[in-house]
């Protein structure tokens, strides 16, 4: 459980918003694991009054919304040094690459170590151009863990071995327990076929649903038996809503955000994730775990991080970037081979289990908490 006594290890996250997305929903979980773990007190900073993730608010965890005017806004500095005078945290956890330029006077001053935990992706090619990299190049020397959610990120950023730990993100089972039926959870999102394939991520540059649609159109264009849906937020969205006005295809739907992902999921005969590798290198996608955890087999880009989760052929299959006809080939290998669907699952499933448990992500912090908190910070990271 949460242990606010002076004894405990203190920390203080920092992070933007808790939007609907992968960082946040590692950040929530995070915090629900400590819950349950003495020796730890945990505060958190959102620097939004964004938060789709509700259930933070039921854990029982100070909540502070320091809600900026701007990008840079000094006034954050200032009640962020005035909360750590009181807070007195031991470690201040930064979650994003902005809050990591505030977070680092901060734990100058107050004497905190610093985790830089902004990687969140793994670019493939990087520059000064990249707004990321150039916090980075900043906050760095203040840092004394460079964390990434995948050794491609660390590579990606090219983090010194001495500051560089990876952590993958962990998938939570409790939240796979008790879903409604499948058959009714299809009814209520009016879906009549028999297959479902379905891609979980935003509608931005970054994620690649020109490709999607583009497979979606073409086997719309040859069978009736399979509804493709889309399920995300962003500045795309609405574009990509008025194009498919004009296309006119029945099977092809563009839910929008939603909080019943893990129902949606478990209609899905396949989940998709395809990223636009000129603009994005994925880390480790929740929503690849979230696939595999309800057995469905994935799809995805052949890039970065997602080769730390799937084995093409074994448990996914990993397809060129912008190869619609690749994506719809192998859609039609699952759909029509339910042999094939079941056995990618089955294994997915087994790789999550084993190494993308959110008890080994929670404990894999502790570890470093503690290590911190005790005083070892110019030491090497094993990764």
């Amino acid at each position: 459980m949460l242990n606010s006594s002076s004894s405990a290890i203190r920390i203080l996250h920092i992070t933007d918003t808790l939007s609907s997305g992968g960082k946040e929903r590692q950040l929530v979980e995070l915090l629900r694991g400590f819950n349950k773990i003495d020796g730890f007190s945990n505060e958190l900073v959102v620097l939004s009054d964004d938060i789709h993730y509700d259930e933070v608010r039921s854990l029982g965890i100070k909540i502070h919304i320091f809600t900026r005017s701007r990008r840079w806004d000094f006034s954050i500095l200032e009640r962020l040094y005035r909360l750590a005078r009181q807070y007195r945290p031991n470690i201040i956890y930064s979650w994003e690459s902005m809050c990591s330029v505030y977070a680092s006077p901060i734990a100058l001053i107050s004497g905190s170590a610093l985790i830089n935990g902004m990687i969140q992706y793994a670019p493939l090619f990087l520059n000064l151009k990249d707004r990321g990299y150039r916090r980075l190049l900043l906050t760095a020397p203040f840092s004394n863990v460079i964390l990434a959610n995948s050794l491609a990120g660390l590579k990606a950023f090219r983090v010194d071995d001495k500051k560089g730990l990876c952590i993958h993100n962990g998938f939570n089972f409790d939240r796979i327990e008790n879903l409604p039926d499948v058959e009714d959870v299809k009814r209520s999102l009016d879906i009549r076929t028999k297959h479902v394939v379905g891609m979980i991520a935003r509608f931005h540059r970054e994620k690649d649903y020109s490709t999607f649609f583009k497979a979606a159109k073409l086997l719309c264009s040859e069978r009736e038996d399979i509804t493709f849906v889309a399920v995300g937020e962003g500045p795309d969205l609405e574009s990509f809503r008025e194009r498919l006005k004009s296309d006119s295809h029945a099977n092809i739907r563009i839910l929008g955000v939603s909080k019943r992902v893990e129902e949606i999921i478990q209609t899905f005969s396949v989940g998709v994730l395809l990223t636009d590798s000129r603009y994005h290198g994925e880390g480790i996608a929740n929503v690849i775990l979230e696939y595999m955890a309800l057995e469905r087999p994935v799809i995805a880009t052949d890039a970065a991080g997602n080769r730390e989760i799937l084995k093409d052929g074994e448990n996914g299959f990993l397809i060129p970037f912008g190869d619609a006809t690749a994506l719809a080939l192998r859609i039609r290998e699952i759909v029509d081979r339910s042999d094939i669907g079941s056995a990618l699952g089955r294994a997915g499933r087994a790789v999550v289990e084993q190494k993308f448990g959110i008890e080994q992500m929670v404990q894999k912090h502790v570890e470093l908490f503690r290590r911190l908190a005790n005083g070892n910070r110019a030491l090497s990271f094993e990764v």
